[in-house]
């Protein structure tokens, strides 16, 4: 391979950006459009005098052993093509979404114990292993103006994006003693009904609760169940109909839900919790019902999601392995800055072409002769603060990881002056890590010493590459960062041009950076 000093190919990035029509983003980080007090998720426009229909009257619902007779039926008949499903993401680095389910107006406080302390808690913990933690809670993501097609929509179909890279959806359902809003089976439109097999009767909550646990026999998720007696007995009377249903249908379903769960999950999976009444708070500007006493409820969520999630990843806690976590924060910001997908189909193209040797339609810099012919160029991406090229270059990765996985070693490091001050140093020990570890999983041995190479050798790095079987595309990004406490840029000292050991023939290391 050519030396990287002396041979060098630049392509310039100067694209673009087009984002794919059909890409569902993640609901909008947002202030809620809608007042959470207003009941459940039911949208303003179906309030208004012209969606009355004076004419025609729907009739009642099935009753409730009927339908709790059919979704049984439903459930018998429903194949188990998620149970063991662990979704889409083929790679180390992982999104866990994790779904909230609940009315909204009697559940403000436990959601916000949720979003404010489980959840955060859970990034910390999951983070190092290479997992990204997203909380769907759809207090966000509803608009005031929805119709009823549109609010169904974004409630199921970010539950079926859960499914999509979970396999099962780690969902939290949250009991109490409200039903929440249920359309009416005449204004749901066919495809919602038939796709989602709506059973007449059911409130949204409910169906997402069908949706994403009851129907698949999920085991990542979660009920907890809130024993409201007390909070109900204190709350001023002007409030309790946040709290608690008048409608004989809607009490009587929530009832029988409450009974049928032990038939839907497993004990494991259903959490009865104590809570405190603890007056009004207006701070936000809104009076609101405060609800103390939820410790309980946060370390029993908590510890639920780190266990099913630890069961459903084992492999990102093995710890058989020398750990790196320099490397493991490299995953984390992989996963961040890959979650908006941006279509470059012609540089991604070339960039496939590249690493699979493919080199007759890319010029090369004169560096001057090399004494390894059949090795490979550095490839340069260059362009403009904003252009997108680490967005390229992650997606690149992923792919590669999902995709080629079996036809190519594959490192990534991101030079940034957050991660550390002597970020070269750790690259060099993240890609030691590497190699350890593909060599030791192939159980390759050192033809020189028949034994497996040490880490702590000198020559690690040269030997460890003379044995790989299959070729090592090393990505490099933000070689224009510099260290913290230091001034010069990672271009002008790349730490790969002055090892040449890395620059095989027997296999392709390319260097891929700004």
């Amino acid at each position: 391979m050519s030396h990287p000093s002396k041979s060098q190919q630049r392509f310039p990035f100067r694209a673009t950006v087009h984002i794919r029509k059909n890409f569902r983003k993640l609901p909008p980080i947002t202030k809620p459009i809608r007042p959470l007090e207003e009941d459940s998720r039911v949208p303003s426009s179906s309030l208004s005098v012209t969606n009355v229909d004076l004419k025609y009257e729907s009739p009642p619902p099935i009753g409730v052993d009927d339908f709790w007779n059919k979704l049984h039926q439903q459930i018998a008949n429903q194949t188990s093509e998620h149970n063991d499903d662990h979704g889409n993401q083929n790679t180390p680095n992982k999104v866990v979404r994790i779904f909230v389910s609940s009315t909204f107006t009697d559940f403000f406080n436990e959601r916000e114990v949720l979003i404010k302390k489980v959840f955060p808690a859970l990034r910390d913990e999951m983070e190092p292993a290479g997992l990204q933690i997203i909380d769907c809670d759809l207090r966000w993501g509803v608009p005031k103006d929805s119709t009823t097609e549109q609010t169904i929509l974004t409630c199921l179909e970010e539950l079926d994006r859960c499914f999509d890279d979970n396999g099962q959806p780690f969902f939290i359902g949250l009991v109490s003693d409200k039903y929440g809003w249920v359309p009416r089976l005449d204004e749901l439109p066919t495809n919602i009904t038939k796709r989602y097999r709506w059973i007449d009767g059911a409130s949204i909550t409910l169906m997402e609760f069908i949706h994403g646990a009851f129907r698949t026999h999920n085991p990542n998720a979660l009920f907890l169940i809130r024993n409201s007696e007390n909070i109900l007995k204190s709350i001023p009377d002007k409030y309790k109909d946040r709290f608690q249903d008048k409608d004989e249908y809607n009490q009587n379903q929530i009832q029988e839900l409450r009974n049928q769960l032990h038939r839907l999950v497993s004990p494991q999976q259903i959490v009865h919790y104590d809570c405190l009444y603890d007056g009004l708070d207006s701070s936000t500007g809104r009076e609101r019902v405060k609800i103390d006493g939820l410790n309980d409820f946060e370390e029993q969520a908590k510890q639920f999601l780190i266990e099913a999630i630890k069961k459903w990843y084992p492999n990102n806690f093995n710890n058989t392995h020398p750990s790196d976590p320099e490397q493991q924060q490299m995953n984390t910001f992989l996963l961040n800055k890959t979650q908006i997908f941006v279509d470059r189909p012609k540089e991604f193209a070339s960039l496939l072409k590249y690493v699979a040797g493919d080199h007759k339609d890319f010029s090369l810099i004169d560096g001057g002769s090399s004494n390894k012919e059949n090795a490979q160029p550095l490839m340069a991406l260059t362009g403009r603060s904003g252009d997108g090229k680490t967005m390229l270059l992650g997606k690149f990765v992923l792919t590669i990881e999902e995709t080629q996985q079996n036809k190519f070693l594959l490192f990534y490091y991101f030079f940034d002056g957050s991660f550390h001050a002597q970020a070269s140093h750790f690259m060099f020990t993240s890609l030691k890590q590497k190699l350890y570890k593909y060599l030791d999983d192939n159980n390759v041995i050192s033809p020189k010493t028949n034994e497996r190479l040490k880490i702590t050798d000198d020559t690690f790095l040269s030997d460890a590459i003379e044995l790989l079987s299959t070729p090592l595309v090393i990505v490099v990004d933000g070689l224009d960062k510099g260290d913290v406490h230091q001034t010069r840029l990672y271009g002008q000292e790349f730490p790969f041009n002055s090892l040449s050991e890395l620059m095989t023939d027997h296999t392709s290391t390319e260097v891929i950076h700004k």
